[in-house]
């Protein structure tokens, strides 16, 4: 299958998906065992996004990092398809994007792109070789290519979770290093 097949269709699973109260009852799970996680305790420097509904929900995750003292830094999508995180804090102003994704709207805003740790999105991850299919922008493959030395990290629920990669892989593509599911954690 293409990749923007398997894309569309997977969109679309995640989409019937963030209807149900499994999905939220796995939402919970994720958090749990993200900041269960020495990921998270050995890190203070985090980079996350700001959730589609669709996606993991990062809301909860994004206020108990800032409860626990977590420096947190939101992605945001530039132009030229560079991404940058940009210090986000309880008095940031946010802003949607074109993609409908909250941003920092702070153009004075600290950018930090070496990162302790970054919660990586994505569509789907395969566990076998931790393979990721993103939104299809590479905005996310562009910025872990340019910046290799952050921990990467990636919440899967049970629809974005397959034992091995069922889309096509490019030379271009990151594959994360942590996958945590809500009942499994792949290293």
């Amino acid at each position: 299958m293409k990749k923007t097949e398997f894309r569309k269709r997977q969109k679309q699973l995640l989409k019937d998906f963030s209807l149900s109260k499994q999905k939220k009852q796995e939402d919970k799970l994720l958090m749990k065992n993200l900041i269960d996680n020495d990921l998270v305790k050995d890190s203070q420097t985090i980079g996350i996004t700001s959730s589609l509904p669709m996606e993991v929900d990062t809301s909860e995750i994004i206020a108990w990092l800032w409860d626990a003292g977590k420096d947190v830094y939101l992605a945001k999508a530039n132009p030229d398809r560079s991404q940058d995180f940009l210090q986000y804090t309880y008095q940031s102003k946010l802003v949607k994007s074109s993609f409908g994704v909250e941003e920092i709207a702070d153009e004075d805003a600290k950018v930090k792109n070496e990162l302790d740790l970054i919660i990586v999105p994505g569509l789907a991850f395969a566990v076998d070789n931790h393979d990721r299919l993103g939104f299809g922008g590479g905005y996310y493959d562009r910025f872990l290519a340019k910046y290799p030395n952050s921990k990467t990290v990636a919440l899967a629920n049970s629809k974005m979770i397959y034992n091995t990669v069922q889309w096509p892989v490019e030379k271009t593509d990151i594959a994360i290093q942590t996958i945590i599911t809500p009942t499994k954690i792949f290293n």
